[in-house]
């Protein structure tokens, strides 16, 4: 058993680490330590990444063959598990959580539109209801990896990525109606350089330091306390990753 003191030393270096990430601290340490949660993105460029352990959740794109969840497996380990859709496509954007942390009470996928050969593959949003282990709150994570190229050489492309965009709204906005008091996380490559409107009250959430929107996007309730986006490395990506402290 650890000593007080030892505990202590644990909790003051969490609190120490939030703050200097810009995530919210609370007045009571034992409060912080057990309702703050961490939630990451990454773009790993078709499983060449490194599949690092950065955040207590995780939505991956590009995972798109077996042998890159085999990756994602082998890199995460026993410490996580990991939500694959049925659907093949799908699998492209798993989730992964902390097992240590959290406890899988749900999960769900929904296709927004069809592939194309040499176009696109067939795009989904997918989604986890996760409850923090010893209490009964409960937080939805949504992840998605919109079509490339619509909001730039590839114009034609723009309806595709257009109803992918109404089919997560109207998803997310079915997730408001059915669980009022649950907070709701949404992250993923948007390629596209502008934030979209979710149902309120979650917003898109700025990276620390300013500067444009990246492709990749991470949204919050905006009713509950959050940091601003941390940027990562990229570890081998073409994508940096994304990271966002919550407490709820």
């Amino acid at each position: 058993m650890k000593s007080t003191r030892s505990i202590t030393t644990v909790i003051a270096a969490v609190l120490t680490a939030l703050t200097l990430s810009g995530a919210p601290a609370s007045a009571d340490p034992a409060a912080a330590a057990l309702d703050t949660i961490s939630i990451g993105t990454h773009n790993t460029l078709r499983g060449a990444a490194s599949f690092e352990r950065f955040a207590g959740v995780i939505g991956w794109q590009e995972v798109n063959e077996p042998e890159d969840r085999a990756k994602l497996g082998n890199r995460l380990g026993a410490e996580y598990d990991t939500f694959f859709p049925a659907a093949e496509p799908a699998k492209a954007v798993p989730i992964s959580w902390r097992v240590e942390r959290f406890r899988l009470a749900n999960s769900g996928s929904i296709r927004t539109h069809e592939g194309e050969a040499g176009v696109t593959p067939a795009r989904y949003v997918n989604w986890v209801v996760l409850e923090l282990r010893g209490t009964d709150k409960r937080f939805i994570v949504v992840n998605t990896h919109f079509i490339s190229g619509a909001w730039g050489p590839h114009p034609e492309r723009q309806a595709r990525w257009n109803r992918h965009y109404e089919v997560l709204r109207d998803k997310v906005a079915e997730m408001r109606q059915n669980h009022p008091a649950t907070p709701i996380f949404v992250v993923g490559d948007f390629n596209r350089h502008r934030a979209v409107d979710l149902p309120t009250p979650i917003r898109y959430v700025p990276v620390s330091g300013g500067g444009d929107v990246p492709l990749d996007h991470v949204y919050a309730p905006s009713n509950i306390e959050h940091s601003q986006a941390q940027r990562q490395p990229t570890w081998g990506s073409d994508h940096h990753a994304y990271l966002v402290y919550a407490t709820f």
